[in-house]
């Protein structure tokens, strides 16, 4: 029994010490960056921004315009009885009339809509961040998904390997078929997690497509790091950057905006002025004639007051929803704050304490198998623990670096 531990230890030695084969170069490695410019060039969402953008610059171009004249034509006395039979008796007047809008009514509707351009600018840097950070989330889980299948894959070689060497024991008669059992089962339980990872991938792929939208996009492989991980600056000089927000930057335009609306509606109140030239003909009398007049609107009733008291509403209220939108942000920041320390300690765990006390305890019982201490299956799982273990590491990162990506989008700015 001993000689058929030890042949089995050194067979799976050579089989851990084995140096990885060099992979192939994949014909297309898909980075972070690239994932990020090609959001930013197709994405449906920022393109719909876009749209609205060029539509607020022709709403500007409308709100500059001076009203159309008006032409009006009227005849009287026509085909009545005796002297106004026809149009014997006929008085016909031509004229054009002109609305003259006062107190700055064009100037101010072009500052509100000036104004909305500038917000659907900010609202496009905030639709930006947004993607972005999505994308950095998704393309971190996607990248950790395909590392974990890279390992998998590996260890699934390991067994399978291991396999063949335990048949070609059984055919010499130094170990029993129930170690290739027990050793079939483990690598069952592999290939049933590889076709969960797999899944896992292919949703995180899915998610990332689609948030860049760019049907052409294929490619091999993701590349990228998810090795390094830092400890947060803390709280409170991160909350300092809490105004770099573009969700909060953009209020100042909207306080400018509704004191243009304000200016606007209180210029609603003051009447325009409309005036009238024109030409009469009196067929009677066999003269014409020329026109002149002016008319304006008496507001007795309606000054616009109702509007004026809207919009100043609408700017109090505007305030009152800046410090609600301040504070859900901030609360979002102290969230993903502690979640990113949790995933940190949880890291610092596995690093320093279980993965190696995972690798210690396979290294003790792959030793003590070459005694008889322990058996082809306590082998192997020792070593699908510390697997395991790794991957809990790899996926820990990859939450670390999600997290990080979505406080960096609530400060709008990198974590140095």
């Amino acid at each position: 029994m001993r000689l058929k531990k030890c042949v089995f230890t050194a067979a799976l030695l050579f089989m851990c010490t084995i140096a990885p084969k060099a992979q192939s170069v994949e014909a297309e490695l898909f980075t972070l960056d690239a994932a990020v410019n090609n959001a930013i060039k197709y994405n449906s969402e920022l393109e719909l921004i876009r749209k609205e953008i060029y539509a607020q610059q022709a709403v500007k171009h409308q709100s500059g315009l001076y009203p159309n004249p008006e032409l009006e034509v009227e005849s009287e006395n026509i085909f009545g009885e005796k002297d106004f039979r026809g149009f014997r008796g006929s008085e016909s007047t031509v004229k054009v009339n002109q609305n003259i809008l006062l107190a700055g009514k064009i100037k101010n509707r072009v500052k509100i809509a000036e104004l909305d351009i500038t917000l659907s600018e900010w609202d496009y840097e905030i639709k930006l961040l947004e993607i972005s950070t999505q994308i950095k989330v998704s393309f971190g889980k996607a990248l950790a998904a395909q590392k974990l299948m890279e390992k998998n894959d590996e260890l699934i070689k390991l067994s399978e390997e291991l396999i063949t060497n335990l048949k070609n024991l059984i055919k010499v008669g130094k170990i029993s078929p129930v170690e290739v059992s027990r050793a079939n089962i483990v690598l069952n339980s592999l290939q049933i997690k590889l076709i969960s990872l797999q899944a896992d991938y292919a949703v995180s792929i899915t998610e990332l497509k689609s948030l860049i939208n760019n049907p052409s996009l294929s490619f091999q492989s993701l590349s990228g790091d998810l090795d390094y991980v830092s400890v947060l600056p803390s709280y409170d000089s991160l909350l300092i950057y809490l105004d770099n927000n573009p969700n909060l930057k953009r209020y100042n335009k909207e306080y400018e905006k509704l004191n243009a609306v304000i200016d606007y509606e209180k210029s609603l109140s003051v009447p325009d002025l409309t005036i009238s030239a024109g030409y009469k003909r009196l067929n009677e009398l066999n003269t014409n004639t020329f026109l002149i007049g002016a008319s304006i609107p008496l507001p007795l009733f309606n000054n616009n007051q109702g509007s004026i008291q809207e919009s100043k509403i609408r700017f109090d209220q505007k305030h009152v929803e800046y410090e609600l939108v301040k504070s859900r942000l901030a609360s979002r920041l102290k969230q993903s704050y502690i979640k990113y320390n949790s995933f940190l300690n949880t890291l610092e765990q596995l690093r320093d304490v279980s993965i190696p006390f995972s690798e210690e305890t396979f290294r003790i019982i792959k030793n003590g198998n070459i005694s008889g201490k322990y058996s082809v299956l306590d082998v192997l799982d020792s070593q699908r623990t510390l697997f395991e273990l790794q991957n809990q590491y790899v996926n820990t990162i990859a939450e670390i670096h999600g997290v990080k990506s979505e406080i960096e989008g609530i400060i709008a700015d990198k974590i140095k």
